[in-house]
């Protein structure tokens, strides 16, 4: 037994000591869990919130290395100063080194945004702040709030907040932002937020703007810009609203001004027998005259867009130039002799121009199908000024076919639109057959044989919103649209009165309801005028996402008030 024994405990040993060796392979150091801390600050000189500040320099002491980011555009000092201060980092501290004196009895506040780092992970210590007085005060109160996009309000990220007081007598407090430096300044963040501290007990006017020339003033014309048309207050920490119980905070919605000048952007021959002139504004005022004895050969068709601002002219192209002179008030004074010759672009190939054109038709079937209630509508490139519809038409209904039975209707003033006077049904399949030379264009160009095939689905395979929308009776009118989930314009209404719109036939998948307060009438979004104190005009999105599914309607009970 002895002997086995001890044998047996041997052999345990032995077993034991393998296995040491085998579990001893040589590995890397981990180093321990990755440091995610950002840098700490151990002590400063002077302290933080210090009072009676007079020296030129602040020493900012930290528990380890860091690095800074790009200091002149991440560090904001507030109230602004005329010259950048020097930043150095020696050994674990970072040096403030003021260029010109500060200004009596003034709150000054160093955010430092995200340009501390520390030095081996970059860990950011981020919206360090550090508040000084040259005073025996510390300012406290503050104002926060955020900066949206006017027309979307998706966040407006690094936007300059600033403030400026009316205390001075040579220049209104509305011109300061286009003459001066504010007198506090912050920054948004990502998601359009800002906050000012230490601010002093008084009116100010708040101003956000994206600064395209770092000169902190607003004297581009390309600088977005965003503001509040009345004077703000700030508040104490621990001030709350009585409704919300949540701390006081602005929004402003951000814009780009329009140049309010009347301006003719535009003047081109894109093809062969079409004149363009593209205006910014709508140009019912603009005249345009030929300055030169036509020959009977050459005739002009005018034409303009749907809100005037494109005015196009057809002619027949058997001219080499036009003198023409375009004139509004005093804004526009152009005379000159145009081309009439379409600008050659540099092809490859040498295509030789086809002598003998065809009047192109277009359609507004969409994946071959037309939606339930639509008409068929046929669109042309250039005026159709004559139809003869010829007794070899066909009519087809899935396997029905009717001969010489198509009767079109001009719908635009221009005859570039026509639409075929018949109802469609659903779950039917339709084909028409339109001879060659039913339609004659301005020019004389003539369509060939057409073949539209088209089918209209199932009412089962849609589904409808219903919303009644209330239009403040400040507001003209109230433009209602229907956007996709990617903010995608799939439908839109007008309304000048408390309504009832319906969106139908949709194809079923997410939806988004959108309201502009159409101000002005022009049927579009306007931005604000800083200059007039006009803001731009209010939207709304409803604050459901809308879910259609097929053959299902959803009808809101709530009326969509704002």
């Amino acid at each position: 037994m002895k002997k086995s024994s001890s044998y047996l405990f041997h052999c345990l040993a032995l077993l034991l000591m393998l296995s040491l060796v085998r579990c001893a392979n040589v590995v890397s150091p981990t180093g321990g869990p990755k440091d995610t801390v950002p840098p700490i600050v151990l002590h400063s000189t002077p302290q933080n919130q210090a009072t009676n500040f007079s020296d030129k320099e602040i020493h900012i002491t930290f528990d380890e290395y860091v690095t800074l980011n790009n200091p002149n555009k991440n560090i904001l000092i507030s109230p602004p100063l005329d010259n950048n201060p020097e930043y150095k980092l020696s050994g674990k501290s970072l040096i403030i080194k003021f260029k010109e004196s500060l200004k009596p009895d003034v709150t000054y506040s160093i955010n430092f945004g995200e340009a501390i780092k520390d030095l081996h992970e970059g860990n950011v210590f981020k919206d360090y702040s550090f508040v000084l007085s040259t005073g025996e005060n510390i300012d406290t109160l503050t104002l926060q709030g955020k900066v949206l996009q006017a027309f979307d309000h998706n966040p407006s990220a690094d936007f300059f907040v600033m403030l400026y007081t009316n205390d001075n007598d040579s220049v209104k407090i509305d011109s300061l932002p286009y003459l001066s430096k504010p007198y506090y300044i912050t920054k948004t963040d990502k998601d359009g937020n800002f906050k000012f501290s230490g601010l002093k007990n008084d009116e100010y006017l708040i101003f956000a703007l994206k600064d395209g020339n770092s000169n902190l003033k607003f004297d581009l014309p390309n600088e977005d810009i965003a503001f509040i048309d009345s004077l703000v207050c700030p508040i104490d920490n621990l001030q709350l609203t009585i409704d919300n119980d949540s701390i006081v905070s602005y929004t402003l919605y951000s814009f780009l001004e329009e140049d309010s000048i009347q301006r003719l952007l535009k003047k081109e021959v894109p093809e062969e027998g079409v004149l363009r002139f593209a205006f910014r504004y709508p140009a019912k005022d603009v005249k345009i005259e030929i300055l030169e004895t036509l020959p009977d050969t050459f005739a002009v068709f005018p034409t303009h867009s749907m809100n005037y601002d494109t005015i196009t002219w057809y002619f027949s192209p058997n001219k080499d130039s036009l003198l023409l002179a375009i004139n509004y008030d005093t804004l526009i004074n152009d005379t000159s002799a145009m081309s009439l010759k379409v600008r050659k672009t540099n092809n490859r190939r040498n295509k030789k121009e086809e002598t003998v054109k065809s009047l192109n038709v277009a359609t507004n079937v969409s994946g071959g199908k037309l939606l339930p209630e639509q008409n068929l509508i046929l669109s042309f490139k250039e005026p159709v000024t004559d139809v003869m519809m010829r007794d070899t038409s066909w009519y087809i209904v899935d396997k029905d076919t009717i001969i010489n039975d198509l009767h079109f209707e001009k719908i635009d003033s221009f005859g570039l639109k026509y639409k075929l006077d018949k109802t469609f049904e659903p779950e039917k399949s339709y084909k028409i057959i339109i001879p060659d030379s039913v339609f004659f264009s301005f020019k004389g160009l003539t369509n060939d044989t057409t073949e539209i095939m088209f089918k209209v689905p199932a009412l089962s395979e849609y589904g409808n919103i219903f919303v009644t929308v209330e239009k403040p009776d400040d507001v003209p009118q109230v433009i209602v649209e229907l956007l996709d989930e990617r903010d995608k314009l799939v439908r839109r209404h007008i309304i000048t009165t408390t309504s009832k719109v319906d969106f139908k036939y949709l194809s079923p998948k997410k939806y988004k309801l959108k309201a502009l307060f159409d101000r002005d009438g022009n049927g579009r979004w306007s931005p604000g005028d800083f200059s007039k104190k006009q803001l731009p005009e209010e939207v709304f999105y409803h604050k459901d996402v809308f879910d259609v599914k097929a053959n299902w309607d959803i009808d809101l009970e709530e009326v969509w008030k704002f």
